[in-house]
């Protein structure tokens, strides 16, 4: 009799340990998927760009969220299952690698967080018709990152037993050898950083920069379009559309030339007259300085004079500065095309002409006629 009751008794703990665990696995996937459906929601509705960190975390924190109430479902769980001493084995792992998961759930979310961040004022910087700063948002969020691993990393480290103070200064010294054997590696880790604090670029600039010469480029020169800037080197793309790859620590010791930063254009050009129209260069000059003055892409300093005698020609010296608004090539080209279309047609005005070398001789009709 009384095995028989110990036998129900058992049978009747069995399953209503099962029906527990049953109702806790069922209530967190209920409990998941109400966070993930108001979440959703919430984050889904009409948002303004004033609320940048506050979508964020709702973005952020849905997954996190969700694998935080199976943790707590699971450790209910697992409570259950090791009540009156039983399965000491998962009574004695379960813990810390519910810890370890809780720690990793946080540093994920963290991650999260900023990346949401960058993304939210990324758009209301374009909403708002702001400029933004992509190469300072990588930086902020790559050592944000970093912080969040490393720390994570050392708390995990230290509810698994590990001793941080042992580890560190382990680190230390390792450190120490690692950096006399990548010495490279360093120089362009901190080639990096220098870039991130002192900007001397930005990801979308075109910059110059002493070096191998690319195709179209300067010579002795690379130049091209800034795509990319990593901790080792920066990415940029040459005017032919190819892709090369510059160590950092070179931006740290070479001249660069920053041409998306121009406060304006210099145009210096000559113009050639002949020699028998010498007597309508004043006037010509006066009507060119009019002209310079009243265009609406030219700066403040203007400058166009009679400079020399040539050997076959009189030489007429264009130098001057177009206004802050053109910098992009295409428009310096369309502006220095416009002037001296100008100054050709004022030159035509006063009866003059463009001089051509003395070896070329022209012939009228008349004359070639006979």
């Amino acid at each position: 009799m009384g095995f028989l009751k110990n036998a129900i008794l058992e049978f009747y703990d069995h399953w209503q340990n099962l029906a527990y665990l049953a109702s806790i696995l069922v209530g967190a996937l209920i409990a998941t998927l109400l966070i993930h459906l108001i979440l959703r929601k919430r984050y889904n509705r009409p948002r303004q760009s004033e609320h940048a960190w506050r979508d964020a975390i709702l973005g952020a924190l849905n997954a996190p969220l969700q694998c935080i109430v199976w943790i707590i479902g699971l450790s209910v769980a697992a409570s259950v299952l090791t009540i009156d001493g039983r399965m000491p084995l998962l009574a004695r792992m379960f813990p810390p690698i519910r810890d370890v998961a809780a720690i990793g759930v946080v540093g994920w979310f963290l991650i999260r967080l900023a990346r949401q961040a960058s993304e939210n004022l990324r758009n209301r910087a374009r909403v708002e018709g702001k400029e933004f700063d992509e190469t300072a948002a990588d930086a902020i969020g790559k050592s944000v990152t970093a912080v969040i691993v490393v720390v994570a990393t050392l708390v995990m480290m230290q509810t698994l037993g590990f001793s941080i103070t042992s580890l560190l200064a382990f680190g230390g010294v390792a450190g120490i050898a690692l950096g006399f054997a990548a010495q490279g590696l360093v120089a362009n880790l901190l080639g990096g950083a220098t870039i991130y604090a002192s900007r001397p670029f930005k990801v979308g600039d075109h910059i110059v920069f002493p070096g191998t010469p690319s195709t179209g480029g300067y010579i002795g020169w690379q130049a091209g379009e800034v795509q990319q800037i990593g901790w080792r080197a920066t990415r940029i793309l040459d005017w032919n559309g190819k892709p090369f790859y510059v160590p950092n620590a070179k931006f740290n010791t070479e001249t660069i030339v920053n041409h998306s930063r121009m406060a304006f254009r210099q145009v210096s050009e000559y113009v050639y007259v002949r020699l028998e129209d010498i007597d309508k260069v004043a006037a010509i000059v006066a009507d060119v300085n009019q002209m310079l003055e009243d265009h609406p892409d030219m700066g403040d300093y203007l400058i166009f004079k009679f400079d020399s005698y040539g050997e076959y020609s009189l030489k007429l010296y264009l130098y001057a500065y177009t206004s802050g608004a053109i910098t992009a090539y295409t428009d310096y080209m369309r502006v220095k095309q416009d002037l001296l279309l100008k100054i050709a047609a004022i030159i035509t005005q006063h009866g003059a002409r463009l001089a051509v070398p003395v070896a070329a001789v022209h012939l009228s009709e008349g004359s070639a006629s006979r």
